[in-house]
């Protein structure tokens, strides 16, 4: 049996004055909330036989769209149940607001999770009123998003049907039903709908978000004055992570100091605006290259709470620059080969007390015998048998080859 995937369902339900007529029993509005409740039941159930794990969030249409539960609300049956017994008819269908709102949900749950699969369930008869937001530009953005929209369409089918248009525009499945039993046994096709079978659109690997798109959504670094100005949330986990004593070093190279700008972590570090681990611009663009080999090093997940993030482009530009200047240098520098031979401890004095051999780490035994680097620049003195363990006899301080004599 294939597996189910987990996702991330808004259901936005029309409220409008049309959705009381009684052409389905009772009305229009009572028949949506049946295929509600059986569309999460359903799902429960196939989720607890076979895995996956989905998140509810309920958008209300009325004079103004009104979120009722969010994705971090862990809303279930009785839940929705409670809720959907007190809602009323009432305004007009603002069709465009409602999905700009179910949108905004998605959104936020892509830049904090991103392991769930986005997805709009819309119950409406269609009949809507065009405001600030038209419909079809929020399909063409949940397009880019991934987002699918599934729509069941209930009263009269006019000639535009906005519904069937979304749902094509999306590659989500639409539904006209002319009964209450139409609408049970549609929401209980899409619970079902979230199997990983082969050739299906939740295949893995298949669903993945534009990096151009990611950019547009991606929250920037703060600095630490940003995050003191931010919300109530932010300067309470700031204040918690400098009672650590540690929210001054990067948690990605655990250092202070910035590797490649030499800069102090006041001036070259930034923290995460979800969580506020701390990290360095330019190790922030490394571990984005480092996790997506295709992208620019711009987007990438916090390596704490995997809040979607972004830096300038300008950091990732500096970045590489370094690494290819360091490249042609190390290219440029000539390896010379220096003979060495055995000698002893004593001979080198201060140098062996105080030293340490760069293969074990180990120290050296008053009066052994030992091999010093050749290179006049280098102080690395190893013990005889490490020595020889070297690979390519190379220096593992200077690089430079070392060729044992006779002794």
């Amino acid at each position: 049996m294939p597996d189910m995937v987990s996702e991330s369902v808004v259901i936005v339900l029309d409220c409008s004055r049309s959705m009381y007529r009684s052409d389905y029993s009772p009305n229009r509005l009572e028949a949506c909330k049946q295929g509600i409740l059986n569309f999460i039941s359903s799902r429960i159930e196939n989720e607890e036989a076979m895995g996956g794990n989905t998140a509810y969030s309920l958008v209300l249409i009325k004079d103004k769209p009104q979120m009722i539960f969010d994705l971090n609300n862990g809303a279930k049956f009785n839940e929705f149940l409670k809720v959907l017994n007190e809602i009323k008819c009432g305004g007009i269908n603002t069709l465009g607001e409602g999905l700009g709102m179910a949108i905004k949900i998605l959104i936020e749950d892509i830049r904090t999770n991103g392991a769930r699969i986005p997805r709009i369930l819309l119950f409406s008869d269609g009949k809507y009123k065009t405001r600030q937001i038209d419909p079809m530009k929020m399909a063409m953005l949940a397009q880019q998003l991934t987002i699918h929209m599934d729509t069941i369409r209930v009263g009269d089918v006019e000639h535009s049907n906005i519904m069937k248009r979304l749902s094509e525009n999306t590659e989500g499945k639409y539904y006209y039903v002319n009964n209450i039993q139409g609408i049970l046994t549609t929401t209980k096709d899409l619970a079902q709908s979230n199997f990983e079978a082969p050739g299906s659109s939740y295949q893995k690997g298949k669903i993945k978000i534009p990096n151009a798109v990611l950019k547009k959504i991606a929250k920037p670094l703060l600095t630490e004055s940003e995050m003191d100005k931010g919300s109530n949330d932010q300067q309470e986990v700031l204040a918690r992570l400098r009672g650590t004593k540690q929210y001054d070093k990067c948690s990605i190279c655990f250092q202070s100091n910035d590797p490649i700008s030499r800069t102090g972590f006041r001036i070259s570090g930034r923290f995460c605006p979800n969580c506020a681990m701390p990290m360095h611009m330019s190790c922030a663009s490394m571990w984005a290259k480092s996790q997506d080999k295709t992208g620019d090093g711009t987007v990438f997940r916090c390596v704490h709470c995997l809040y979607l993030l972004k830096i300038p482009a300008s950091v990732h530009t500096a970045v590489r620059m370094h690494s290819e200047v360091k490249k042609r240098r190390t290219k440029s520098r000539e390896i010379q080969t220096f003979n060495v031979t055995p000698i002893s401890t004593k001979k080198l004095g201060s140098l062996a007390l105080y030293s340490a051999c760069p293969v074990c780490n180990g120290i050296f035994e008053e009066d052994e015998f030992v091999i010093k680097c050749g290179n006049p620049s280098c102080k690395a003195i190893y013990h005889l048998n490490h020595f020889k363990q070297l690979t390519d006899s190379k220096c593992k301080v200077c690089g430079q080859i070392l060729q044992k004599i006779a002794e």
